[in-house]
């Protein structure tokens, strides 16, 4: 599997603190010697999923946009990284459109479903950020994520919520670029060490 991950902006509003702070993720990853590929949600050509099943008769989507393409670089993907801030106690309209379609990727077999993406060792890393300060204001914006991640078999191996933003924004944040640096540092050492007991 080749070392690159796929990061998916929700937020429509650019260099902002969404955007910001996945962009702390990228430089961290790409230290590590993993190549990243950002793709903004927000100008891409989106279909909605309309529920039509077509996916379940015939193992793709009918839609063959720009969504499509980046669910095809997630299936020989490491690991992605998806990034929203909450509007509303939820996802933005971009990646609950992202989401949605990935359930294309389903299949329903003797009774069971089971996604392509199980058993890749693919990982995810959640970001959603808000202006409230506490859980409330996020909401659901960074389960609706995670539990995406999970059914379709993807380690989530951060979930960063960052709170606050009218208050401190993710810019004059100092801490924070730290804090991302040591999670990072944090997931290579325990990928490591797993590898180090697997040969032993």
């Amino acid at each position: 599997m080749e070392k690159k991950w796929i990061a998916v902006l929700g937020s429509p509003r650019r260099h902002k603190n969404t955007e910001t702070l996945m962009d702390y993720y990228i430089e961290d990853l790409e230290k590590k010697g993993r190549r990243v590929e950002k793709v903004i949600l927000s100008k891409m050509e989106l279909n909605i999923c309309n529920g039509c099943e077509y996916c379940s008769k015939y193992n793709t989507c009918h839609f063959n946009d720009d969504i499509s393409k980046v669910i095809n670089k997630i299936k020989n993907a490491e690991g992605v990284i998806l990034g929203s801030p909450s509007y509303n106690y939820n996802v933005t309209p971009y990646m609950k459109i992202f989401l949605d379609r990935l359930f294309s990727l389903f299949t329903f077999e003797k009774g069971n479903w089971s996604s392509k993406l199980n058993s890749r060792g693919i990982k995810a890393i959640i970001i959603g950020v808000c202006a409230g300060e506490d859980e409330y204001s996020m909401g659901f914006t960074t389960e609706s994520m995670k539990r995406v991640m999970i059914d379709h078999g993807i380690e989530v191996v951060i979930e960063e919520a960052y709170y606050g933003t009218r208050r401190k924004p993710v810019m004059q944040n100092e801490d924070i670029r730290r804090e991302v640096a040591r999670k990072v540092e944090n997931v290579f050492s325990l990928e490591k060490e797993s590898n180090y007991k697997k040969l032993s």
